[in-house]
């Protein structure tokens, strides 16, 4: 039989922190040098690029195609490595032990015709890891060691120069991991044992900063013409990556919010109006978030609000949800929920937004009462995206031996559970079984057209992804194999498109731009429905939950250097995380594109799960400047963006610089 590797049952992420079995503090990063000595006495010239998959874009701090990059200190697209200035013949050091993988030494300095000189070196072992280091634009005979010879961290290994493709002396370095060797950023991950570095009043690569003014605006750009992305208090303490006379701050995300059309008192919720004729019904959606989701809403309301209807809707049934937009400028994906009482076709939603209006239709979709049994007459019903559900084989009905087209030839011969799921727009979606007791106990997924297994289009031992599929009702088989003997319990998993109209869960209805503290509306008019989606079930109208969800827009912004001070870390106790992970296994993507977004909560927990409010949350390569620490949990400081001056990020998702002094900052005991 062809089963992949047991290792393939472990449980999928779709929240990044659902799944911790311990929490962790903050890493410290890889232990490697500079390449240069005294960093803190060059500047750097170009950035690596993030994201060099997608054109015109440069990021590794939040730059995008038409923002200011001030110079020096700036991303270009494509660019591979860091670039730091410096004269001719500056001595470089190997930034770890390791061994010489290549060289070349031939050109003549200022000689631009070709690739340059250059050195490669090769560290095995370090931190559990396989790495190769890059140093490119040598002077000409200024590779220190042979082919093949061992260098020792700290070792004197080759002379700068301006040779190859620059435009002035420089170093380029770049660091990449094996067996991949995809170059990436040392910054993005904090590959540096020390401190990251600043440059007094030129272009830093980090710094730490408090805000003097009161509260101070921040800029989507370097000068008072740029709008203003957020505010700050005085106090804040922000982490810098540029330096112009403005500097360029980190800053983290709004929390996500929701809003109900009732509260859990059964009153109309604050800022929800109706027109037309509207009731309350005890149904209301039960889509729950993660505790660890980053955009997490807990529901509240008792019940919902609901219009009826025949045939067609009235145009005077019309729900509204009115509220003012947090202090942030920026992009902002809205959702709605219903529950499975739901059942109208082409409901007209309206959303004003600061670029405007727009119209659309929604299907709320029901499937009330349609649990099912599993048998192939009365499949499992799926009705909710993403569906999770805990099922056995054992004393299943056992009618199919095998599938076809695909799968022919594999024994399917004890008995399986039919689920089916009915598609209203073209999507993909993922399917995963997952079961302990492997080889001994197993059970298969097939993808079926119809109620049979002469209907199969995929299949898989543990998982796939189908292709497109159109709209129509499809099937899901997880069938035992071979014989009962091999039958067991098992958690069933299946995702869809994430805009599909699932009952019971978040539906997207698309993505917005509001300015900061901007007045926003969502109508539901009942007036554009054509019908019902359940001919045989009641025409209903749900006016129930939205959700805002804020996406990148800008992951860091400016602030004049008049209205800030820098933070001496050698006399201040505060410590400096960075967050570490992306959607990679290893948490090393060199894209940008990889991000993820880790919450931040109102306060600190004693374990991994963190039941308090979420206040923000940060992206991935961000870097906030902590103040305190309580257990695994670290305490950052907070813009005003937020819903909270300070808040804590879990330690699993962070590394992290000078965190030992943060032991003695003020009021560590309250903690």
């Amino acid at each position: 039989m062809n089963k992949h590797l047991f290792i393939n049952m472990i449980t999928p992420v779709f929240s990044l922190m659902a799944f911790l079995s311990a929490a962790a503090p903050p890493e410290t990063p890889p232990p490697f040098g500079w390449p240069m000595s005294s960093p803190e006495n060059f500047n750097m010239t170009a950035a690596f690029d993030l994201d060099r998959t997608t054109g015109g874009r440069a990021d590794w701090t939040g730059w995008i195609l038409g923002e200011p990059t001030a110079g020096s200190g700036h991303a270009y697209d494509d660019h591979s490595g860091t670039d730091w200035g410096m004269v001719t013949n500056t001595p470089l050091y190997a930034v770890a032990n390791g061994t010489v993988y290549a060289l070349r030494e031939s050109v003549p300095n200022d000689d631009h015709s070709d690739t340059g000189n250059y050195l490669i070196l090769n560290h095995n072992g370090i931190a559990g890891r396989n790495y190769r280091s890059r140093y490119w634009h040598l002077a000409q005979n200024g590779v220190v060691p042979s082919s093949g010879a061992s260098v020792t961290k700290g070792d004197l290994v080759a002379y700068s120069d301006n040779t190859g493709n620059s435009t002035g002396p420089h170093l380029h370095y770049g660091i990449s991991l094996l067996p991949d060797d995809v170059q990436t950023c040392p910054f993005y991950h904090g590959w540096w044992e020390n401190d990251e570095f600043y440059r007094a009043d030129g272009y830093p690569c980090l710094i730490y900063l408090t805000v003097t003014g009161s509260t101070v605006n921040v800029r989507e750009g370097n000068s008072t013409a740029y709008s203003i992305l957020t505010t700050v208090s005085a106090g804040t303490k922000l982490v810098a990556t540029q330096h112009n006379s403005w500097y360029r701050v980190m800053l983290p995300m709004p929390p996500t919010f929701a809003r109900e059309s009732l509260t859990a008192s059964g009153t109309l919720s604050s800022g929800y109006s109706e027109t037309g004729s509207w009731s309350t019904i005890a149904d209301k959606s039960t889509v729950t978030d993660d505790v660890a989701d980053a955009n997490r809403v807990i529901l509240a309301g008792a019940g919902s609000r609901a219009s009826t209807f025949l045939t067609s809707g009235d145009p005077a049934d019309v729900a509204t949800y009115s509220w003012t937009m947090p202090n942030n400028r920026g992009l902002y994906d809205v959702y709605l929920t219903w529950p499975a009482s739901a059942n109208a076709a082409n409901v007209e939603y309206r959303i004003t937004h600061s670029a405007g209006t727009t119209t659309g239709v929604i299907q709320q979709r029901g499937l009330s009462g349609s649990t099912g049994n599993g048998t192939k007459s009365t499949p499992y019903r799926i009705a909710r995206n993403p569906y999770v559900v805990d099922h056995t084989t054992v004393g299943a009905p056992s009618e199919w031996a095998s599938y076809s087209p695909s799968g022919s030839g594999i024994s399917e011969g004890g008995p399986e559970n039919l689920y089916r799921f009915d598609l209203l727009t073209t999507s993909t979606v993922y399917v995963e079984v997952q079961h302990s007791g492997y080889p001994t106990l197993d059970v298969d997924i097939h993808l079926l057209t119809a109620p049979s297994n002469n209907a199969c289009i995929q299949r898989a031992d543990w998982s796939f992804t189908s292709p497109a599929l159109g709209p129509g009702t499809y099937y899901i088989s997880v069938d035992t194999y071979q014989n009962a003997s091999r039958a067991t319990s098992y958690r069933l998993i299946v995702r869809f498109d994430e805009d599909q109209p699932f009952p019971n869960s978040w539906v997207k209805i698309g993505q917005f731009f509001f300015d900061r503290n901007a007045p926003a509306v969502f109508e539901l008019r009942e007036g554009t429905v054509t019908g019902k989606l359940d001919a045989a079930a009641p025409g209903l109208v749900v006016a129930d939950v939205i959700k805002i969800v804020p996406r990148v827009y800008r992951r860091t912004g400016w602030i004049s250097n008049t209205l800030v001070s820098r933070i001496d870390t050698g006399t201040t106790s505060v410590g400096v995380v960075g967050i570490k992970v992306d959607k990679t296994t290893n948490n090393d993507s060199n894209d940008i594109s990889d991000y993820v977004e880790v919450p931040i909560y109102a306060s600190p927990a004693p374990g991994p799960t963190n039941n308090s409010a979420i206040v923000g949350k940060a992206v991935t390569g961000q870097r906030f400047v902590c103040t305190g620490k309580a257990g695994d949990w670290c305490k950052v400081s907070l813009s005003n963006a937020a819903a909270a001056t300070e808040g804590w990020i879990l330690g699993d998702y962070l590394f992290g610089y000078h965190l030992d002094a943060v032991s003695d900052v003020k009021e560590w005991e309250n903690y």
